[in-house]
């Protein structure tokens, strides 16, 4: 599970593996959020079942990536979960994940104070979801390339898990899916980083640095593949992404002002990111759905505001965007490298 990244960085560039020149390499990329991530599932339940026909999403992707809750998304299609055990997975183990919020005045001031000194969640009832459901499955046994995106501390250093389809990606393919679920959703201040206890080191939800991990997988795909811009498609899935803001006072306050800077940053490497892939592919190769204006203020942790607004927006969101999503279900893609597995 843990190597040392930055040790083992390439002193030279990638060697390109070859690919068909007249055939389109397609991605799916999947946000983070939390139980936003229903939004996500519901889109992609509708997509099976309407335009997959029923068969898994994965065989219509060369590459999958996602963090955090999108990286459980994303696992889960790898493996050939149904789309409608990973919203069932998000309806059911969600509730005992996201507890229901305090309404009252001191209830959530209670929270606050309790929030102030350990993790809003226990982490523990995630575990127990994703063991459950991956059961003893590593990420080498995926169908598709998986590109999931984590963080590592207290030796701040970014990690991206990869199935094996580059021979330069010796080590993540070993790892258990249940692990690499929980390091990439160990969100700061809602869950405990997911210590791995032989090198000390701790994992950190993949969203820190990207929420959005559109870029990270056309990165990948381009390093590890003989591929022009021109030949790839991606079909890229929000949570919402609200703009985030502070006053002009707050912005020159100190500490506590800025305290949920996180959020800032949230906002700021997700929407630069789909402006980044559209610049490199052009904004017709890259489809962007997610939840737009009010829709886009649930909370990451509000599970019943989510599942009031979000599944039925994501049906509308697939009836009205249609036309535009069945490309990507057209042709079923070929199977991947696999060098170790």
């Amino acid at each position: 599970m843990f190597t040392d990244r930055r040790a083992n960085s390439l002193p030279k560039r990638r060697r390109r593996q070859p690919w068909p020149s007249g055939r389109t390499f397609k991605i799916l990329s999947l946000d983070g959020g939390g139980i936003k991530g229903i939004y996500t599932a519901e889109l992609l339940r509708h997509c099976e079942e309407q335009l997959a026909r029923g068969q898994p999403l994965a065989r219509y992707f060369d590459m999958i990536a996602g963090a955090s809750t999108g990286g459980i998304i994303a696992l889960g299609l790898g493996l050939g979960i149904s789309t409608s055990d990973i919203t069932s997975f998000y309806r059911d183990d969600g509730r005992k994940i996201f507890p229901a919020l305090p309404t009252g005045r001191w209830g959530k001031f209670w929270q606050t104070v309790g929030w102030a000194q350990q993790p809003k969640l226990a982490h523990e009832e995630l575990e127990k979801a994703l063991k459950d459901r991956f059961v003893d499955h590593t990420l080498g046994e995926a169908g598709p390339r998986m590109v999931v995106p984590a963080f590592m501390m207290p030796k701040t250093e970014i990690a991206v898990f990869k199935t094996d389809h580059h021979e330069d990606f010796r080590n993540d393919h070993r790892t258990p899916m249940w692990r690499v679920a929980r390091s990439t959703s160990a969100a700061p201040t809602y869950l405990k980083g997911h210590e791995h206890e032989e090198s000390g080191r701790i994992f950190i939800d993949g969203g820190v640095w990207a929420n959005n991990p559109a870029m990270v997988a056309l990165v990948d795909a381009l390093t590890a593949y003989d591929l022009t811009p021109d030949q790839i498609e991606m079909l890229s899935i929000g949570t919402g992404n609200a703009p985030f803001s502070l006053s002009r006072s707050g912005v020159l306050a100190g500490l506590w002002a800025w305290k949920e800077i996180i959020k800032a940053a949230m906002f700021l490497t997700t929407d630069n990111a789909t402006a980044q892939v559209k610049l490199l592919l052009g904004p017709e190769r890259c489809l962007r759905i997610e939840p737009q204006g009010d829709n886009a203020t649930v909370e990451m942790d509000d599970y019943d505001d989510a599942f009031r607004r979000l599944p039925a927006l994501a049906g509308r969101d697939f009836s009205e965007l249609r036309g535009d999503i069945e490309r990507f279900f057209i042709d079923e893609v070929l199977p991947r490298e696999r060098h170790y597995t």
